[in-house]
């Protein structure tokens, strides 16, 4: 049975491909050989070569042949023409001679170009021997529930017959002409749309279905490892912590700017699996941000982002590294949590805190000072009728009164859950985990209570059941991710659907 192809068709499916490699020779030029690329989902490229492979001779006798193996070479890009007349790019490419007539080929990512008709000739619009880095000028990018943050929907009005008696019945659909959003900056212009099948032609059936897809078009050209990190993985995170569950990148394809046509990028973490919306996953993503209706631009959002990645800010480092993992044990998630809280906490009141450390630096001085002996002077105990200071006791003192101000961890959770537009301190004060501290007397307070649980873990004193752990875990997540959208300058209505607030 024939393949129904998807509103967003793969150029290529997963699979291994026939194809001729350009070969570097070590000597400045290029071999044409034989050989395939593997391509799989959530995979780098692999690839075979065979023929008269170019190897270093060691053998230093005229005549005589002498190879060492395995032998290895290494190119920024390694170029092939497909057997279908499709140009391929491996980049980071290694390839390594196992024996006179084969090697193989791996790279970090495969982009895959489309041919022009079944085993046409190749007609490579670049030298084949180049091998500096493409540079991409736009993409296109999807990510799962990319339709649910959008928030917007391809069919805006249907009709169908009233009754069913009528000898001509007829069913109809308009696409919404607000389906598709754009944001633009000095740097780059998002597009958010949706990609299109009909079904129209088959006298059984009349389909229309839709795949979400962002374009991406860049003022200055970026590498495939410049667009990943400065747009398309934080345009996947963003999209994790408006559900609030990990997002797969299912789609990228890039246009370069010496070839023409786009090409489909094969690698780590993209799996090949292009989704069509439905109403169903569209609710089911549950997502915070509805970018159309919260007049929200995901450019900004994303570029917003990726700026606290690069400023270390504490709760993008901490938390931003556990969004894409789904498998992580309660135990790591509530301790990493905890330290994105207090990290986030530390990061904003900084200032304030340097003020406390002023002061506190000044009085302990003082108060050093004064313990010292005057000058000249000497006293006994029986002279003053108090018991003086010995060297070694202002030793102590200097050595372990502390040089800053004790930072309350309860405090840090406190602030952090009061200062959104819900407070999720009043769920967590309800969970089994809090409440058996609390009525056992061990905490004093909701705040308490986690730091005696973030303790005993991170120092081994105790653990706790993971059921009661998760349920934790689920609303301090909600708490940081509040945090993030906050920080990512979105409204308090926005911010407060975290916690299921409409």
């Amino acid at each position: 049975m024939k393949k129904d192809k998807k509103a967003l068709e793969l150029s290529y499916d997963p699979d291994e491909y026939l194809c001729t490699w350009s070969i570097p020779d070590g000597a400045g030029g290029w071999r044409a050989l034989s050989g395939s690329v593997d391509v799989q989902p959530n995979w780098p490229p692999r690839g075979r070569v065979h023929g008269e492979v170019p190897l270093l001779n060691t053998s230093s006798t005229p005549g005589q042949a002498r190879f060492a193996f395995p032998q290895r070479t290494e190119a920024p890009v390694l170029r092939a023409v497909l057997a279908n007349g499709g140009t391929l790019l491996v980049l980071d490419a290694t390839i390594t001679y196992w024996s006179t007539g084969a090697g193989r080929i791996s790279g970090s990512a495969a982009l895959l170009g489309r041919g022009h008709g079944h085993y046409a000739p190749g007609k490579p619009t670049t030298d084949p021997s180049d091998q500096s880095r493409p540079m991409i000028k736009g993409a296109r990018i999807q990510t799962t529930a990319l339709d649910a943050v959008l928030g917007t929907a391809p069919i805006n009005e249907v009709s169908f017959p009233s009754s069913s008696e009528s000898t001509i019945r007829e069913w109809a659909a308009r696409t919404n002409p607000e389906a598709s959003c754009e944001w633009a900056s000095e740097t780059a212009t998002l597009r958010v749309s949706y990609d299109g099948r009909m079904r129209t032609t088959d006298a059984f059936e009349f389909r229309l279905r839709f795949s979400p897809v962002a374009t991406l078009q860049l003022e200055e050209s970026l590498t495939l490892r410049g667009l990943v990190d400065e747009y398309v993985e934080p345009l996947r995170r963003f999209v994790a912590i408006a559900t609030g569950k990990a997002q797969d990148l299912t789609y990228l394809a890039v246009e370069l700017e010496a070839e023409s046509g786009w090409f489909q990028v094969f690698g780590t973490a993209i799996t090949q699996e292009p989704y069509e919306s439905s109403s169903d996953a569209v609710r089911g993503a549950s997502s915070a941000v509805s970018a159309y209706e919260d007049d929200l631009s995901l450019l900004e959002l994303v570029s917003r982002w990726r700026d606290l990645e690069a400023k270390h800010h504490p709760l993008a480092e901490t938390y931003g590294s556990m969004l894409h993992a789904e498998d992580q044990h309660p135990r790591s998630r509530f301790l990493l949590l905890i330290q994105a809280l207090e990290g986030m906490h530390g990061a904003e009141t900084r200032e304030q805190y340097e003020d406390q450390v002023k002061v506190h630096t000044q009085r302990r001085t003082a108060l050093l000072e004064k313990l010292q002996p005057l000058a000249g002077e000497s006293s006994t105990e029986e002279e003053t009728g108090t018991e003086i200071l010995t060297d070694a006791d202002r030793r102590f003192l200097k050595k372990f009164l502390m040089k800053r101000p004790i930072s309350n961890l309860d405090g840090a959770l406190s602030a952090m859950a009061s200062s959104l537009p819900v407070n999720g301190m009043d769920a967590l004060k309800k969970t089994v985990l809090v409440k058996g501290l609390l009525s056992s007397e061990r905490a004093e307070s909701a705040p308490a209570a986690l730091r005696i649980v973030r303790n005993d873990l991170a120092h081994g004193n105790r653990g706790y059941p993971s059921d009661d752990l998760d349920e934790v875990v689920t609303l301090l997540e909600q708490i940081v991710r509040a945090h993030a959208l906050r920080l990512l300058g979105c409204p308090d209505p926005v911010v407060s659907r975290v916690f299921g607030d409409d």
